[in-house]
């Protein structure tokens, strides 16, 4: 913009001078209207100047953030993504950094730049997953009880974090804004002032922005007290601001009308109480003591089925790790190069992870359920893991994977999380009909690496928690044997903290059991 003044005031001064060249010098008069062009085109030069300098002081800072964090991360990048701060800043450095280096550089030696970027863009992140990482900090925030300061000091874990800026924490107070999320909104914000206050002169963070949402967030809470400080300190910023004038009207009018609403009140929080969405935040945080009186029925062996020759020479080894309904654990039930072939057939396969409704059977993608998977049948495997893993699972548990749905290969994103659910069909559900096998009868759940913080598997109902375990697998009935549903066995996969995790379950379906789990005769069995 300062260029394109510059240049227009320079072609205003050739018109402006006269035809005959060499007179202008003969009268003074004419030379003070070239002092005052001459004034507005240093002035235009300067703003000129100025605005090249702030652009390369843009880029060198940004530069610098982005040198910081490629030096964080090291050379092992997936550990680096380990940390939900660290997946975050990266998804928002291209959001809201290299998509608006195109505003910044477009000019001077920008070409290579800017064509590189212009031919890269398709690999950027969108909008969506922008969006998506922001709700994964919150999801995070709220299963774990995490201030704004502790997410925002990039503290989280063993991984080394680069911490947020204040306009990091700005952008994520705006995104609870522009969702109408109140206290979330507020507590962002101030945290960005926090953070303001840290860095000090070289923070770019708009204080007047800050202000203007904290005082409506706060309105909005019922807060008039507080809602009418921030707008007087947005007014103290800027004394101009129309919408701040006129909302300090309101609130001096509120104050007088109705005093009562000037108080500092607290807003209830939703997600308190005895709730199953509570149990099970609970249950991530921290495991749910086991009755003493059940420590009993906690086991260990080894098991061979009925000496199945495979497992004669390396018995499966299980552990009972909840009584009712019984989950065990198989301990090293999966091999690295097991594993590691996994993730390598899967990778190209990784799609969005759905969830079957209820009302259609369908599978759909849905906001509870955050990951990526990739299903693996015998076909797909030359080498022939995939059909080993197959028949170690059949010896152990003693039921035909004919009918058993493929293996699905699961990573979980920034965040992951999959809420409480069922993996059977309840009565009036679809079950399955599309596959023609029947309800599925039993989970196994293979753990394909170690989560540092969070992602354990977990059972609301009764209190049940598994840590996720590299090598380990859980397994459990989802059918009795009377073939009704288990309702004990609703669980959920809490959400990442620090970490990636890999899973690979094999849903394992009716048909074709009849004769290895025979039914009961009582409904409760």
């Amino acid at each position: 913009m300062a260029a394109t003044v510059l240049l227009l005031l320079l072609t205003a001064a050739m018109s402006w001078a006269p035809a005959a060249r060499g007179e202008m010098f003969t009268a003074l008069v004419h030379m003070e209207g070239l002092l005052e062009l001459e004034k507005e085109l240093l002035s235009g030069l300067n703003e000129y100047i100025a605005a090249e300098k702030w652009r390369l002081q843009v880029l060198e800072a940004f530069s610098s953030r982005v040198q910081k964090a490629t030096e964080a991360a090291g050379d092992d990048l997936s550990a680096h993504l380990f940390d939900p701060v660290n997946a975050f800043q990266l998804v928002n450095r291209y959001t809201n950094g290299w998509m608006k280096l195109h505003d910044t550089i477009y000019q001077d030696n920008s070409g290579e730049l800017m064509s590189n970027i212009s031919m890269q863009q398709y690999r950027f992140p969108t909008s969506d997953d922008y969006s998506g990482a922001i709700t994964a900090l919150w999801r995070l925030q709220d299963t774990y009880k995490l201030e704004p300061s502790t997410i925002a000091s990039g503290k989280l874990g063993s991984t080394t974090s680069v911490p947020m800026s204040a306009d990091d924490c700005y952008l994520i107070g705006r995104e609870a804004y522009n969702n109408d999320q109140w206290a979330r909104t507020r507590s962002w914000m101030l945290e960005a002032l926090r953070k303001f206050d840290e860095e000090g002169a070289g923070s770019d963070l708009d204080l007047g922005e800050v202000y203007d949402h904290l005082a409506f967030a706060e309105f909005k809470l019922g807060n008039m007290k507080r809602a009418t400080m921030y707008t007087r300190d947005l007014l103290q910023n800027d004394p101009t601001h129309k919408r701040a004038l006129s909302n300090l009207a309101y609130f001096e009018k509120v104050q007088t009308d109705t005093p009562e609403q000037f108080v500092d009140a607290e807003p209830e929080d939703a997600r308190q109480g005895d709730s199953e969405f509570e149990k099970y935040e609970a249950l991530c945080r921290e495991p749910k003591p086991i009755p003493s009186e059940d420590h009993r029925k906690l086991t260990c062996f080894y098991y061979t089925n009925k000496n199945n020759p495979r497992l004669i020479l390396r018995p499966a080894k299980v552990e009972v790790a909840f009584p009712n309904p019984k989950v065990y654990i198989l301990r090293d039930i999966i091999s690295e190069p097991e594993m590691a072939r996994l993730k390598e057939l899967a990778g190209p396969k990784l799609r969005r992870a759905t969830a079957r409704s209820a009302v259609t059977g369908q599978f759909e993608t849905v906001d509870y359920r955050i990951s990526k998977s990739g299903w693996l049948s015998p076909e797909d495997d030359p080498l022939g893991y995939v059909t080993r893993i197959d028949q170690r699972i059949e010896d152990v548990t003693g039921l035909t994977m004919e009918t058993a749905e493929q293996l699905q290969v699961v990573n979980y994103g920034i965040g992951g999380h999959y809420e409480p659910h069922y993996d059977f069909a309840r009565r009036g559900e679809d079950a399955f009909s599309s596959l023609g096998s029947g309800n599925r009868v039993a989970t196994v759940l293979f753990y394909m690496s170690d989560v540092e913080l969070g992602g354990a598997t977990v059972f609301p109902l009764v209190g049940a928690r598994i840590p996720p375990t590299v090598g380990d697998a859980a397994f459990w009935w989802n059918l009795k044997k009377s073939g009704e549903g288990d309702y004990l066995t609703r669980h959920a996969g809490c959400p990442v903290l620090v970490g990636s995790k890999w899973v690979c379950n094999k849903w394992i379906h009716e048909r074709g059991q009849e004769f290895r789990r025979p039914c009961g005769l009582s409904p409760d069995v």
